[in-house]
This record gives structure tokens, C-alpha cells and sequence, in this order.
């Protein structure tokens, strides 16, 4: 007899299926000639927005599960989580403080990003950085970390569409696989 799938499994069949029939259903949509779905704050790129936000809430709730175990990781997550937000979202659009627009984009953006993640790094090599860098090394090779590295490599594969014009609606394609890298 065989064995029962895990709650696990389970989550991710359920995932890979309602991603292929989200996939689906944007290339039929841009089949039909709707291109809107990945315009400038389109189902795609709000899809990925929402991923993204989830998975911060995410991580930042096993942060505050989790104690002390995990701690640098799950915030480095959450932060790599939130920095992507703020790509994606262009602020200068909303109606916001000045001061938020100028943190939350372009030149500000980036150097709040880097001290953020500077500071992770220097509390790293402060407190332990070996422990860290082995905790790293251990997730890595976890079904989660794999998965985090195959969507830094699909994101990679995303930037190559960016104004790509090889093929037709390079920009569905570059949004499509960051929404890809998202859900993993």
C-alpha cells in the first residue's frame, strides 16, 4: 500500500496546480489580445505584489515564533521580501509624504536597502558569524532554501526579458516568471 502524501506535498501540489492554471489562464488572456494583464500595476505585476506581502507577514510572523532559532534568517527573508515590494511598486505614482516617495524609491530606496542589509550582516559578523553562515549553508540545501535559490535564478532569467524585443510582449514574459519566482 502506499504511503500517504504529507500535509506538505500536498501544499505544494495544490500550489503548482493553481499556478499552472494561473499561467494558463494569462496566456489565454494574452492570446486574446489583452495586454493590459501586464501593464504597469496589471494582474501580473498586483499578483506579485500580493505574493510578496504575503510571504513578508510570513516570515515575519515566524520570526516572532521562532524566538532566538532562525532569527537573522527569517528578517534577511523578510527584508529581501520587502525590498522586492518597493521594486515593484512605483510609490512616485501614489499620492504619498515626500518623504516616504524618497525612501521608498529610486536612490533613497536602494540606500535604505543596503544600510538595512548592511546592518544584518555587520549584527552577523558582530555576534557569530560562523553560527550564521552555517545556518545559512544549512538552509540552503532545505527544501525552502532551494527554493529561494531557484527563485533568485528565475528572477534572473525575468531581468533578461526587460526590454528584450526578440520575441513578442517580452514584458508578459519577464512578469510571468517573476510572478513564478514569487510563488515559490
Amino acid at each position: 500500500m502506499a504511503k500517504p502524501a504529507g500535509p506538505l506535498l500536498t501544499l505544494y501540489i495544490t500550489f503548482a496546480i493553481a499556478w499552472a492554471a494561473y499561467a494558463a489562464w494569462a496566456l489565454l488572456a494574452l492570446s486574446n489580445g489583452q495586454t493590459r494583464i501586464y501593464a504597469e500595476y496589471g494582474l501580473l505585476e498586483t499578483t506579485q505584489v500580493i505574493l510578496l506581502s504575503a510571504a513578508c507577514i510570513a516570515f515575519i510572523v515566524t520570526l516572532s515564533r521562532n524566538g532566538r532559532y532562525n532569527t537573522l534568517l527569517m528578517l534577511s527573508c523578510a527584508l529581501l521580501c520587502y525590498s522586492f515590494i518597493v521594486r515593484e511598486l512605483d510609490v512616485e505614482d501614489f499620492d504619498l509624504p515626500q518623504a516616504v516617495i524618497a525612501l521608498t524609491s529610486g536612490t533613497g530606496r536602494n540606500i535604505l536597502l543596503a544600510m538595512a542589509f548592511c546592518a544584518l550582516l555587520t549584527y552577523a559578523l558582530y555576534v557569530d558569524f560562523r553560527h550564521y553562515l552555517k545556518e545559512a549553508l544549512q538552509f540552503a540545501v532545505t527544501p525552502a532554501g532551494m527554493m529561494l535559490v531557484a527563485s533568485g535564478l528565475l528572477l534572473y532569467l525575468a531581468a533578461f526579458f526587460e526590454g528584450y524585443q526578440g520575441v513578442e510582449h517580452p514584458a508578459f514574459y519577464e512578469e510571468l516568471i517573476e510572478v513564478t519566482a514569487y510563488t515559490l
